[in-house]
């Protein structure tokens, strides 16, 4: 098994505008800042490559949620964006994205 690595901009933009459809807040505003989120794509291809495959899904997973978080690219729901996404690139590799009930993991 080979780690995919098929997140696009496009993904990560749509995801984030069908968090704000949800109206969670009611301050939340949809925009993106288009060379941050190219910022975000920068760091997840940063990810190097090794033979450890739940490693590297797991590494490549931390970037990009991480990147999301940090870099901001959006004008609202940066963390539950990078958490949607993130759990989309478990599924696409075949992993699971568990958080656990009592959220001290």
């Amino acid at each position: 098994m080979k780690i995919k690595y098929d997140i696009s901009k496009q993904d990560i933009i749509d995801t984030n505008q069908r968090v704000i459809n949800l109206h969670l807040d009611e301050f939340d505003v949809f925009w993106v800042r288009q060379d941050e989120l190219d910022d975000v794509l920068k760091i997840f291809d940063k990810v190097d490559v090794t033979n450890d495959l739940q490693g590297l899904i797991k590494k490549g997973a931390a970037y990009l949620m991480a990147s999301i978080a940090w870099v901001q690219p959006f004008g609202a729901g940066n963390k539950r964006t990078a958490s949607l996404i993130t759990a989309t690139f478990f599924h696409h590799n075949g992993a699971e994205m568990i958080i656990p009930e009592d959220g001290k993991e």
